[in-house]
């Protein structure tokens, strides 16, 4: 969902309140400019977030929160409780998957906002033409600081805030070369080189023709100057970016919604149900009388009924060879592919059935699964198999377990 209105932070100190581009408000942090507006998305700032991009080889779509998040914890950044991490997907390499990730660990206080309508990061709200650019680097002030991303299709794969003095100047242009140069190595950044540096006017009002010409002329990549601010219009919220506290306080807000709804919805029908039994009140008590009567008689044949019912299913296993382990172990070894699956452990319970085993990959594993789906016999089981393990030698380490179908109805 596109959303109108932006918290950014300001060029020098403070944060910035815009509107489809335009400014309408400051403020000294992102609360005090959002209130209790629920229409507002925050672009985290640049020094609360490490971008960087990962190669991934191929695998299940699965398995790439949980090895992008190896990545995180290699990085030293997963080792606070208030951390959390978004990762997007970037044009495919050779051979395998890369992601810009975006890391923040341990946000201030002051970037907790429970009534935003979404978070997101400071770059990926730059003007959207301009990000899109092929090649595109953009240059921005956040907090009197300089910060530089390198964006690839319109999104940010790398993010650094220049340690340097905050002045368009040469030596600023010297140290964005150094980043430019360092990135070289990355592949998503050899196949989608930077091509352009592009800078906000309002970003360099400070600075005067010479500056700028030294700064262009010092910088290894063409520069472009935006007329503005470079802010996109609108922006979108990263689920992946909201704070716990932010999740809680929406998880609170429904949760107060759905009790609200609940308790008028109670109200109107105890109204209801009052009116009718104050208008048949004498016909009801007749009623519960002769159904309290008739359940008084007819529940110890229930019960009796339930009893007998529970213990021939108890005993079923006993009477249908279709149950029988023995029975049921020899189909799903006739079940298993020609090589490439071992079967570890094969237990049941009752009714149900549990395989434990290794297959040479992960698509072996749910061949298994598919073929005991499919298999004579079984007909009357539900199977299912939780994601398999992938272990170091590549092999899957799965778990299967049947039940029957009509197992939640039994119980």
């Amino acid at each position: 969902m596109a959303h109108r209105t932006l918290a950014l932070p300001a060029p020098d100190q403070g944060w910035i309140l815009r509107t489809d581009g335009s400014e309408i408000a400051r403020g000294d942090d992102p609360g005090s400019l959002v209130g209790n507006r629920g229409d507002v998305l925050v672009g985290l700032p640049a020094s609360a977030v490490s971008t960087f991009v990962v190669d991934l080889p191929p695998v299940e779509e699965a398995l790439h929160e949980s090895m992008i998040h190896a990545q995180v914890e290699k990085r030293g950044l997963a080792g606070k409780p208030g951390s959390f991490f978004d990762y997007e997907r970037l044009p495919r390499g050779d051979g395998g998957e890369t992601f810009a990730v975006r890391v923040v660990t341990d946000p201030p206080e002051s970037l907790i906002v429970p009534s935003a309508a979404g978070y997101t990061t400071s770059a990926a709200l730059r003007e959207a033409t301009a990000a899109a650019a092929p090649g595109a680097v953009m240059l921005w002030r956040e907090f009197g600081r300089l910060v530089l991303a390198v964006f690839v299709e319109g999104s940010p794969a790398h993010v650094q805030v220049l340690s340097g003095r905050p002045e368009i100047e040469e030596a600023a242009a010297k140290e964005i070369n150094l980043l430019l140069l360092g990135l070289r190595g990355e592949a998503v950044f050899v196949n989608h080189p930077p091509r352009e540096l592009i800078f906000a006017e309002a970003d360099a009002r400070d600075a005067d023709e010479t500056a700028m010409a030294a700064f262009g002329e010092a910088l290894s990549l063409p520069l472009r100057v935006l007329p503005g601010t470079a802010v996109a219009r609108v922006g979108e919220g990263r689920e992946r970016l909201l704070p716990a506290a932010v999740v809680r306080s929406r998880r609170k807000r429904r949760a107060a919604v759905r009790r609200a709804a609940l308790l008028v919805a109670g109200l109107i029908l105890y109204a209801v149900a009052g009116a009718w039994v104050w208008k048949d009140a004498q016909v009801t008590k007749r009623e519960i009388a002769s159904l309290e009567h008739r359940i008084a008689i007819i529940e110890p044949d229930v019960e009796r009924v339930q009893l007998a019912e529970q213990r021939w299913q108890a005993l079923e296993p006993a009477f249908d060879k279709n149950l029988f382990p023995v029975v049921q172990l020899s189909r799903i070894t006739a079940a298993l592919p020609g090589s490439g699956v071992v079967i570890r452990e094969y237990r049941t319970a009752g009714r149900t059935i549990r395989v434990e085993g290794q297959a040479r990959d992960v698509q072996l594993a749910n061949r298994l699964l598919e073929d005991l789906q499919s298999a004579e016999g079984f007909e009357r089981y539900d199977w299912s198999m939780p994601n398999p393990k992938v272990e170091k030698n590549n092999t899957a380490t799965f778990v299967i377990e049947g039940k029957p179908k009509n197992a939640s109805a039994d119980s």
